[in-house]
C-alpha cells in the first residue's frame, strides 16, 4: 500500500488507517477496484483512493444501468474524472432482469462487479455511516434480521470492503468541495415512494435531530453484531464443503445462522431464511434437496449430510455414454478430467486383473459388479458409496461386457481383484487413476 505520509489530508489519512486495518497483509504491486457510480460517495472513495493506493494500483468500475436519460452524461462524467486522475475505467453495459426494478439493477451491478474482479483484486465500495444506519431500519421495517451491511466478504474471485462505513456523508461532501471535484445527483434519490429515500429525508433526519449521537450508536450495534459474526466465521472457517446435518445446531435460528455463514464463506450472501428454512425441511423428507445459488452453485442435501457444490454443471449427464475402448498407459479425457489405466501387481490395494478388452463408461442399466461378497447393481453400490446422485452421471466406470471392473477409483470388482486359477503368472494387472 502506497504511503505518502504529510501529503496527505485528514480524509485521506483516515481512509488510510481504514485500509491498513482492513488489509493488514498488502503487499506491493495489489490491485483495487472501486465501484464508481458518478455520486459524491463513489467519487469521494476514488479520489482519496488514487492518492493513498497511488492511481496505477487503482481502477474504476462504472455500471451503467440504463434507467436514466442521462446514463450515458454519467458514463461521460467518470470518464473525465478518471483521466485527470489518470485512474483506468471499466464502462460495463447492463441487461436488467425482469421484476423489481431497484433490486434488479442491484443484483446486475454487483454480477458485473465480481466478473471484472481477478484473484486477489479488492473492490472498495463507497456506502458510509447514514448508509448503515439506513440499512438497519430497512430491515426492521422488513421483518428482517437487523444485520448491518458487511463490512468486507468474497465477491466473484477477489473481495469487496467498504472502509466509509465510519465516515460521514458530510466528511465526503467536505473533502470534495476541498479538492474542487464535482460530482453527479442522481434525481433518484430524490424519490420518497422508495423505502430508503423516505428514511434518508424524512424519518433520519428527525431522529438525528432529537438523538445526535444515533449514527455513532449504529455504528456501536453493528460493530457488536460483526464482532459476533465474526466468531462465527472463524469457528465455521475449517468445515469442509461435506458437512453432516447432525453438526447443525437443532434450533432454527441458529440454524439459519449457522447455514448463512457456511455460504457466505463461500461467496453468497443473499441467502433468505425462507430459503434455508425450506431447504432443511426438504432435507428431511427423504428425497434429495436443493438450494440454487449463484453461477450455478447450489446447496444439496442427501442421506444426512449436506454438500456445497461450487459447479453444478460439472455434473451433467455425458451426451456421449457409449463404451470406449480404454488403452493401457494412455491417459483419456472422461467427465472434464483426465483418467489413466496404468500397469500394477497383483499386490496393489486398488489393483485388479484384465479379464479383456476393458471400456471406459457412465452409469447405464444393466451394469453389475461382485461386491460385499454378492453380486450388486451399480445403482446400489454408488448408494453404499455414498455417491450422491447428481454425482453418478459422471463417474467414470471400467467396463469389461457388461460387467464393471472398478468404480472409478471408489470400488474394485471383488471377481478381478485375485489372480484366477491356472492363468499364468504374466497376467497383466491395472490401477485406475485421476491424473490431476
Amino acid at each position: 500500500m502506497t504511503v505518502l505520509g504529510s501529503q496527505l489530508g485528514p480524509f485521506e489519512q483516515q481512509l488510510q488507517i481504514q485500509l491498513q486495518e482492513l488489509i493488514p497483509t498488502s503487499g506491493p504491486g495489489q490491485k483495487f477496484s472501486v465501484a464508481l457510480s458518478g455520486g459524491a460517495d463513489s467519487t469521494a472513495l476514488l479520489v482519496a483512493a488514487s492518492r493513498v493506493l497511488g492511481a496505477p494500483n487503482v481502477r474504476a468500475l462504472h455500471a451503467n444501468h440504463g434507467l436514466q436519460s442521462t446514463s450515458l452524461e454519467w458514463t461521460k462524467h467518470c470518464q473525465c474524472l478518471c483521466e485527470r486522475l489518470g485512474v483506468e475505467l471499466v464502462v460495463g453495459q447492463l441487461q436488467l432482469a425482469k421484476g423489481n426494478v431497484e433490486a434488479a439493477a442491484r443484483r446486475a451491478r454487483y454480477d458485473f462487479f465480481a466478473g471484472q474482479l481477478k484473484p486477489n483484486e479488492t473492490l472498495l465500495l463507497g456506502h458510509h455511516s447514514q448508509d448503515q444506519l439506513e440499512t438497519v431500519f430497512m430491515r426492521m421495517i422488513q421483518g428482517r434480521s437487523l444485520r448491518p451491511m458487511r463490512v468486507s466478504g468474497r465477491l466473484g474471485k477477489g473481495v469487496f470492503l467498504r472502509p466509509l462505513l465510519v465516515f460521514t456523508r458530510q466528511q465526503m461532501l467536505d473533502y470534495l468541495n476541498q479538492q474542487k471535484i464535482a460530482w453527479i445527483e442522481d434525481p433518484s434519490n430524490r424519490d420518497e415512494t422508495l423505502m430508503r429515500n423516505f428514511l434518508r429525508h424524512r424519518i433520519l433526519p428527525l431522529l438525528l435531530s432529537r438523538w445526535p449521537s444515533l449514527a455513532q450508536a449504529g455504528q456501536r450495534v453493528a460493530a457488536w453484531q460483526q464482532g459476533q459474526e465474526a466468531l462465527l466465521h472463524e469457528l465455521l472457517q475449517e468445515k469442509g464443503d461435506q458437512v453432516s446435518f447432525n453438526e447443525l445446531p437443532n434450533a432454527a435460528p441458529s440454524r439459519r445462522a449457522w447455514l448463512r455463514i457456511f455460504l457466505e464463506l463461500r461467496g453468497h450472501y443473499g441467502v433468505t431464511d425462507r430459503a434455508l428454512d425450506e431447504f432443511w425441511r426438504q432435507s428431511h423428507q427423504g428425497a434429495t434437496s436443493r438450494l440454487d445459488l449463484a453461477a450455478d452453485s447450489a446447496l444439496m442435501g442427501w442421506r444426512n449430510s449436506l454438500y456445497y457444490e461450487a459447479d453444478m454443471a460439472v455434473y451433467a449427464p455425458l451426451k456421449e455414454v457409449s463404451p470406449g475402448l480404454l488403452k493401457a498407459d494412455e491417459v483419456t479425457e472422461f467427465g472434464g478430467q483426465h483418467w489413466l489405466l496404468e500397469r500394477s501387481d497383483s499386490h496393489s490395494a486398488d489393483g485388479f486383473y484384465s479379464p479383456g478388452k476393458l471400456c471406459l463408461s457412465t452409469r447405464r442399466k444393466g451394469l453389475s459388479m461382485r461386491w460385499q461378497g454378492r453380486k450388486a447393481d451399480i445403482k446400489e453400490v454408488f448408494r453404499q458409496l455414498d455417491v450422491p446422485p447428481w454425482r453418478r452421471a459422471t463417474v467414470p466406470l471400467v467396463v469389461w461386457r457388461d460387467e464393471v471392473v472398478a468404480v472409478s477409483t471408489l470400488a474394485i470388482n471383488e471377481r478381478f481383484r485375485d489372480r484366477p486359477e491356472g492363468q499364468a503368472d504374466t497376467i497383466d494387472y491395472y490401477r485406475f487413476v485421476n491424473v490431476k
